[in-house]
């Protein structure tokens, strides 16, 4: 019984001793007199009780921390350097240290703080001055080294899309046998503008197959500070976001894309705080956030490739081919002059399809035929096109405001390719690959999509191969837009792979498939904020958003992801438009006017050689809504749509010679 009660009172007192530390975790970026680091650098200097602060480094450094921390209030502030084992386990540089109550560790390349300080007495000093309520901080690879669990880059950094690929890559090398200051925890760095949240996810699927151990991953941004006390409450400060990520299970497909159904993921602004004992926030996010629409309930079939390029594309054209009849002609949407290298492989693959251009040409009144293809059509291919030109081709002339109905019909199969995906959600980012800094300055444009998901945004490209290491367009866009939007669902697609929505058994439900895995985050109802710190003098603000509340889903293989509940469409069956004898308006024959009429009567031409006999008025679907015969036909040649909703109508009238079609819009 003794030895049970000293077993217990030296596990409490452990507890007591390891909780009696402090960190501040940075996640990298410049240090700004007079900014962003100010309050974090200076509870550096406050938490501890001699005002002595060691700067930590590997490298002959310059004296700007050391003087920033004296400016801040330090009464010693000196630059140590420990290049080697030999150097890092002598017990003058433990004596040296030790006389220290705060130690900051620059950044560089964590594996040589591994290298050089594991198993020394350097790594003793460290915990044994976190133990007796030292201040433990690093920033960027130098906050990198201070979780129980640590990627220690031996071999060669990791990016995020290396993990989706796959999170057993011989360059993941984490560890737990170095400093165990904070245990059950992984941090992570640079995190948003480097896109890390795939590589946290990955490093956890990747410990908890191996070590069956789930772990709490935190990933803290650039001008970003986290400050944990010695009750392990945590608070934000800076100009960005610090997640914390907790998951309940991972696995893997085909052994090496991770899948996990929910990861749970927390995310804080400056002044937020969380209790990481309980988890429980303590000062967040504030504002109530439900999505206006819950679930998507489209009665057709999606496919979202995330990359552009035929040959990252193959099998997501087979796959699209696949669905449905494989028969069935393919009607393939793109900009002028592109497109051709996707209709080569489609003809190749022994596939039917008809080309159309954005161009006025294809938008023609006199276009019936190709109208009546598009009616007869069950699939449609949206590839290489351009925002603006392919968002007016829809919304103006009779084929595109066709094409824009059609795709929403009842089992229609729609295929979006690379950057075209963004098309396919409620919402759309438009300028993310104009400037790598538009996130960053709070410059990220929005417009509508397609709203083929009507609670969705989604983003291609995600992790583009031909970047380098900076993707904070792409990676803040996503949870920016579902918070400014009050959306459901955020897609993170990736190149050679794609996303599925369809049906079955009365759900709606998502997959993925391809070499990476897809990342799907869920809002069910948060409470949020926008970021606030303004990043420079003009007072700019990220496009960063704080959470609660959000569940991301890693997603590959017959993994499903239910979604929502299909509301099938009341479809009226088309009309064909008939073919024989009709010209578009001609030069020598006037037009309807007002058009556009906002009170939808409209006046038709008259003619003195061709008498006006008759006419017909369709909607763009092509159903025939009035229709004036030959002895209902008045002088005043007056169409009223005056009782129709504002839109689009096609007009067809009859003289004793011809007959002519065009365009009316109401409204």
């Amino acid at each position: 019984m003794r030895k049970y009660l000293l077993l217990n009172l030296f596990i409490s007192y452990s507890f007591v001793a390891l909780s009696q530390g402090k960190l501040v975790l940075v996640g990298g970026g410049a240090e700004e007199i007079g900014g962003w680091s100010d309050i974090p650098y200076r509870r550096i200097v406050e938490q501890c009780t001699n005002k002595r602060v060691a700067v930590i480094s590997y490298t002959d450094e310059t004296d700007f921390i050391p003087n920033y921390f004296k400016s801040l209030g330090a009464v010693a502030a000196v630059n140590i350097k420990i290049d080697s084992k030999s150097l890092a386990d002598l017990q003058s540089t433990y004596d040296s240290l030790i006389a220290f109550d705060a130690f900051f560790f620059k950044g560089g390349d964590q594996s040589y703080y591994y290298n050089y300080f594991r198993g020394t007495k350097t790594q003793n000093a460290i915990v044994d001055k976190f133990n007796n309520g030292g201040v433990i901080s690093g920033t960027s690879a130098g906050m990198s080294i201070l979780s129980g669990v640590i990627f220690t880059a031996i071999h060669d950094s990791v990016y995020p899309d290396d993990m989706l690929n796959n999170f057993k890559n011989n360059s993941v090398t984490l560890a737990n046998d170095f400093l165990q200051i904070f245990p059950g925890y992984l941090f992570d760095t640079h995190f948003t503008e480097r896109g890390r949240g795939a590589r946290l996810m990955g490093f956890m699927t990747n410990w908890f197959l191996k070590n069956s151990e789930l772990l709490t991953g935190i990933g803290v941004d650039d001008r970003t500070a986290f400050c944990i006390d010695s009750l392990r409450i945590g608070s934000v400060f800076g100009t960005g976001t610090v997640s914390i990520y907790n998951g309940v299970s991972y696995s893997a497909y085909l052994d090496s894309k991770p899948v996990a159904d929910s990861i749970h993921v927390i995310q804080l602004l400056h002044g937020n705080s969380i209790n990481l004992n309980t988890q429980n926030i303590t000062q967040g996010p504030s504002h109530p956030l439900v999505p206006s629409h819950l679930g998507e309930n489209g009665n057709y079939q999606l496919l979202l490739s995330g990359g552009d390029g035929v040959s990252g594309n193959s099998l997501f054209l087979d796959a699209f081919i696949a669905l449905g009849n494989p028969a069935d002609t393919i009607i393939v949407l793109t900009s002028v002059g592109k497109g051709r290298a996707y209709t080569d492989q489609l003809n190749a693959k022994g596939a039917k399809f008809i080309l159309i251009e954005t161009s006025p040409s294809f938008n023609a009144d006199s276009k019936l035929n190709l109208r009546n293809s598009i009616r007869r059509s069950h699939k449609i291919l949206f590839a290489e096109n351009d925002d603006e030109a392919l968002f007016n081709f829809l919304r103006q002339g009779p084929t595109g405001l066709l094409l824009a109905s059609h795709i929403k019909r009842n089992n229609i199969i729609s295929g979006f390719i690379g950057e075209d995906s963004r098309y396919a959600g409620k919402k759309m980012v438009t300028n993310h690959l104009s400037n790598l800094y538009n996130a960053y300055y709070g410059r990220l444009h929005y417009q509508d999509g397609l709203g083929l998901l009507r609670t969705s945004i989604i983003m291609s490209n995600t992790y583009d191969a031909n970047s380098s290491d900076f993707y904070e367009n792409t990676t803040a866009a996503i949870p920016y837009s579902m918070i400014k939007d009050s959306l459901e669902y955020g897609i993170y697609l990736e190149r050679n792979s794609y996303l599925k929505f369809s049906q079955q058994s009365g759900s709606n439900y998502f997959t993925a498939s391809g070499s990476l895995s897809t990342i799907v985050v869920t809002n069910h109802g948060t409470l949020a904020d926008f970021a606030s710190q303004p990043v420079n003098n003009s007072g700019d603000v990220r496009n960063y958003v704080g959470f609660t509340k959000m569940k991301y889903t890693l997603l590959n293989g017959p993994t499903s992801m239910k979604v929502g509940i299909p509301h099938p469409t009341d479809d009226v069956p088309y009309e064909f438009e008939n073919v024989t004898e009709v010209f578009s308006v001609a030069n020598d024959i006037a037009t309807p006017f007002p058009n556009p009429s906002k009170t939808g009567v409209f006046c038709l031409p008259k003619n003195k050689s061709e008498q006006i006999v008759g006419y017909s008025v369709s909607d763009i679907t092509g159903r025939i809504i009035q229709k004036v015969e030959k002895n209902q036909m008045s002088d005043s040649l007056i169409v009223d749509l005056s009782e129709f909703s504002n839109g689009a109508y096609i007009l067809t009238w009859f003289t004793t010679a011809r007959r002519f079609t065009t365009l009316l819009i109401k409204g």
